[in-house]
């Protein structure tokens, strides 16, 4: 049980090392020529009376099978002895250096070798005020005369005044073994560490600038705090290489890797939901489920177990209902969930489940900006059609001739109004042109534009035609044309009997959308009660997907008093 408390509490990455490093070696304190390493177990202890004092001869009855279960309460604080028995079974090499490695022993220690001091780390003291912790990156080197056939006492005397809640001393172990091979495992380790933090840093700054720049859609964001956080466990392993560090730098680590491990299991959840367009409401769910296991029901012994468990039982759910109904780019996240539960299987499940989805999100996000890519060449090659065929419609040989007609007719009656025909005319194909290639418009410039329409049709037909506004906000923009073709549609089939007519545009904003509701006083037979299908409601329904993507909905039908379209654009 200590053995696996201490790899999976030591630095999260250390245990793909110590994995590999003991995996192949004996159950017991046996140390061989062909062995690797061993990590020291069935530990006894005993109050350190006199810590000042030379190590003294303590009797058999006074030593204590230690058992973490039972005795964490009264071997917690103080000064402590503890001893293991080793046992040499051939002839070592005496090429060979050999090492104690101790690995998370808070705060200051002293180990001897049957009796003889081999390594001392910190300033062993009878008070807070007087110990000293030790270097957190430590070893002594065993010379070749102590490692003899037969067995052996291995004591390690130590003080722990700065004592925390979560972590304990005794969560902590020893390892023998070989000085170069134990040295070349551990610092695979850091080479790791700097790899993972040097891959994910790309991903971070890319999807970060992706936020920034595209509408700052949320899953980018998550998706960038997801890397950051898999970086900042990385850096965290590293600090001890990079500064100096002493031994109760553990305390940091435990606590640090904990919260990194709560953000884990929300945020990568957190962003299948966003991916997979799923309602938000679940991210809550998953986050106070995650934040109740964590307190509740896990120890120092299980966390990362239960919590990794947690994590990938959550994002399988998540994305088998993303395949069921049919989401995008679900099948490619699954895979990366199988390969996560693959590496849960053999004990990595943190290192494993980040590289991973990593990948397979990275994958899944270049295959998402392919598509977006080809859609909106798609999407422009749709706008300036529809652009063009917008153009030939206002400035249609039909339209032309007879508003070169109403303009004759004016001359002959009235040359001051034939006048102001001709500026209405040339103003509104002013107009067309400025904003018939732009996206988007103030709808200041587009009433205008729709005034300009209207005095041109009330020449035309001796009529008088206006548009009036509700709670206008001339700050606000809107697609080129749109209210322009709503009016003319009006004019077209309402208002052929009618000498007067009036067109009303309200808006209604709310914090979740705003909605531009157009109405008029037109005539209109029962065909026209079928609503727009021409070319007309084709050009606005098109030009809000190019605007707002998935994000609008345009109805207009007949009403009691004429004709009502309503255009509402959700944020």
């Amino acid at each position: 049980m200590r053995l696996r408390l201490a790899i999976q509490l030591s630095i999260i990455l250390l245990l793909i090392t110590w994995v590999e490093l003991v995996a192949n070696e004996l159950p017991s304190n046996v140390l061989t020529s062909g062995s690797k390493s061993i990590i020291l177990s069935g530990w006894q202890i005993t109050k350190d009376k006199n810590p000042d004092k030379p190590l003294p001869d303590i009797s058999n009855t006074s030593w204590k099978k230690f058992n973490d279960a039972i005795d964490n309460r009264n071997y917690t604080m103080g000064n402590l002895i503890i001893q293991a028995k080793i046992k040499i079974v051939d002839s070592l090499d005496k090429n060979t250096l050999y090492s104690i490695f101790p690995f998370n022993l808070v705060t200051a220690y002293e180990i001897y070798w049957d009796g003889i001091r081999v390594g001392r780390n910190g300033k062993i003291g009878s008070s807070k005020s007087e110990e000293e912790s030790g270097d957190f990156e430590f070893n002594t080197k065993l010379s070749s005369r102590l490692l003899t056939r037969g067995n052996h006492t291995i004591t390690v005397r130590l003080s722990n005044f700065n004592d925390y809640n979560s972590w304990k001393w005794f969560y902590g172990y020893i390892v023998i073994g070989k000085y170069e091979l134990v040295l070349k495992k551990t610092f695979q380790l850091y080479y790791r560490s700097f790899f993972i933090a040097g891959i994910l840093f790309i991903p971070f700054l890319f999807n970060l600038f992706l936020y920034i720049a595209r509408k700052q859609k949320l899953e980018h964001l998550l998706f960038s705090l997801i890397c950051l956080v898999v970086i900042l466990d990385s850096v965290t392993n590293l600090i001890p290489i990079l500064f100096d560090t002493r031994t109760t730098f553990v305390y940091l680590q435990y606590y640090s890797y904990q919260l990194i491990t709560l953000l884990f299991t929300i945020l990568f959840p957190a962003f299948f939901v966003y991916l997979f367009s799923f309602s938000k409401k679940i991210i809550w769910i998953i986050a106070v489920t995650n934040i109740l296991i964590l307190l509740f029901f896990t120890n120092v012994s299980n966390i990362f177990t239960i919590m990794s468990l947690d994590l990938l039982l959550i994002s399988s759910l998540i994305t088998l209902l993303a395949i069921y109904k049919l989401r995008s780019e679900g099948v490619i996240i699954f895979i990366g969930i199988l390969a996560s539960w693959a590496a849960y299987y053999f004990n990595i499940a943190f290192a494993g489940f980040a590289t991973t989805m990593v990948i397979c999100t990275s994958f899944s996000t270049a295959r998402q900006f392919a598509r977006n890519e080809i859609e909106e060449k798609e999407a422009q090659l749709k706008s300036s059609r529809l652009e063009n065929e917008l153009l030939k419609k206002n400035i249609n040989p039909h339209f032309v001739l007879n508003t070169l007609t109403s303009i004759i007719v004016w001359l002959r009656k009235d040359s001051a109004s034939a006048i102001k025909l001709i500026e209405a005319l040339a103003e509104e194909f002013r107009m067309i042109n400025q904003v018939s290639a732009l996206k988007l418009i103030p709808i200041a410039q587009e009433i205008e534009l729709c005034k300009a329409h209207l005095k041109i049709m009330s020449y035309r037909k001796g009529a008088d035609y206006n548009i009036e506004t509700i709670d206008l906000d001339e700050k606000d923009t809107i697609p080129p044309m749109i209210i322009h073709t709503l009016v003319e549609n009006g004019l077209t089939h309402g208002y052929e009997k009618k000498t007067s007519g009036l067109f009303n545009l309200q808006t209604i904003k709310n914090s979740n959308s705003i909605k531009y509701i157009l109405k008029n006083d037109g005539d209109f037979n029962l065909e026209d009660t079928k609503g727009s299908t021409g070319f007309g409601a084709k050009y606005i329904k098109s030009r809000l997907e190019e605007s707002y993507p998935g994000k609008w909905n345009f109805v207009s039908n007949k009403a009691e008093f004429g004709w009502e379209s309503i255009i509402e654009i959700r944020k």
